[in-house]
């Protein structure tokens, strides 16, 4: 029973862990009881490579497995008739290691829900073994696309653990993800109270306010999120498409330079620094080549056309997918970078119309709907906020 009461305790310590966004691997099998307990499972959302709000998986520790749970004998009381009793769930579920496992990884999404599910529903758990389940639990079905559960979970995680400012980010990019700017930039602003140092919730915060048109505002968070992790890859591209759209060109250049040099693989990275070199008259960095890049998968087809090997039409072409999601995703990249390179070119008024349909067609949040918006205030055309 001790080593039980420890490997709870040990659940307390997920508190800290960051938004879950480890793509969904092949599910643990569950019971026909857990089963009928849970809502079909959402479609997992496309997880290429993306840049509309800080994606980065947090480290989880997992609880060490017991070879045996010992149950306490339950005590009898008598309780006045009229007493509220505890769910049915609650009086014969009991939490396992295998359940506390589960819930506290983020490999498996599926088998996180069951196992927090099962953590929830164990009445002897304490409060703040129980927040950690709905803040993992939440996690989990933000990873899965399911905001409006994952809202629900981080509202009584927060309820147990008002102190917790991961939850309240997490819960941010739900209701951001959701369309709820309001609600969103008012829990980062919860978020960064509680904890001064949070870098995702500058990051997503600046996201929401970029998407709302504030670029000032943006700018500035996104450098505080840049202070409290010097790696963030996604928070330098994003602030310097903002910079190269306000005229700030060696802003622009330094900070898509330093995304690039922070990871070379990185395709987006490397096209954004080869777009701010081209737009300051300097020679792009893919003129030397495309070593290291992924040229298989998109964005291969954006990359060709920057380095001459296909027009437009064909990079159109190649944003075509049996997935509606995924082809929305592509051909917004497709316009917005075939409006940067038209700029490049010299051609304004085909970069108009390409930055008109992306501002217009783009996935809510997207950086490259939100940059597109800024480019045609730039450009003086007006235009309404992604």
């Amino acid at each position: 029973m001790r080593r039980f009461v420890l490997l709870l305790s040990a659940l307390v310590c997920l508190s800290v862990i960051g938004t879950a966004t480890a793509q969904t691997q092949e599910p643990a099998k569950r019971s026909t009881r857990q089963k009928a307990a849970q809502k079909p499972a959402t479609p997992p959302p496309d997880t290429r490579p993306r840049f509309k709000r800080d994606d980065t998986a947090a480290p989880v520790a997992a609880a060490a497995p017991a070879k045996h749970v010992v149950a306490r004998k339950k005590r009898t009381t008598h309780k006045p008739a009229d007493a509220a009793q505890p769910n049915a769930a609650a009086q014969t579920t009991r939490t396992t290691p295998r359940d506390i496992t589960a819930c506290a990884q983020n490999k498996d999404n599926d088998a996180a829900v069951a196992g927090c599910t099962r953590v929830i529903d164990d009445s002897k758990v304490k409060p703040k073994g129980r927040a950690a389940a709905f803040y993992n639990r939440g996690n989990a079905h933000s990873a899965k696309g399911d905001f409006a559960a994952a809202i629900a979970d981080y509202d009584e995680a927060i309820r147990l653990d008002p102190k917790n400012a991961r939850a309240f980010a997490n819960r941010g990019t739900a209701h951001s993800e959701k369309g709820d700017a309001g609600a969103a930039i008012a829990d980062f602003d919860a978020a960064i109270k509680l904890d001064r140092r949070l870098a995702s919730a500058y990051f997503n915060r600046a996201n929401a306010l970029a998407a709302k048109g504030e670029a000032d505002r943006a700018v500035a968070d996104y450098s505080a999120a840049i202070k409290y992790d010097r790696r963030n890859v996604n928070a330098y591209i994003a602030r310097g498409a903002l910079y190269l759209a306000q005229g700030a060109a060696p802003k622009a250049r330094a900070d898509m330079a330093l995304a690039a040099r922070l990871d070379r693989r990185n395709a987006y990275a490397v096209l954004w620094q080869d777009i701010t070199e081209r737009r300051a008259k300097q020679k792009g960095v893919l003129a030397r080549g495309t070593k290291g890049l992924d040229m298989k998968a998109w964005p291969a087809p954006v990359i060709r056309l920057f380095t001459g090997e296909i027009k437009q039409d064909a990079v159109l072409s190649a944003a075509e997918d049996a997935d509606p999601a995924v082809k929305q995703a592509h051909t917004c990249e497709a316009n917005f970078y075939g409006g940067q390179h038209a700029l490049i070119e010299g051609q304004r008024d085909d970069a108009v119309k390409l930055f008109e349909a992306a501002a217009k067609d783009c996935p809510h949040g997207f950086l490259e709907g939100i940059a597109a918006t800024a480019e045609l205030k730039g450009l003086g055309q007006k235009v309404g906020a992604n």
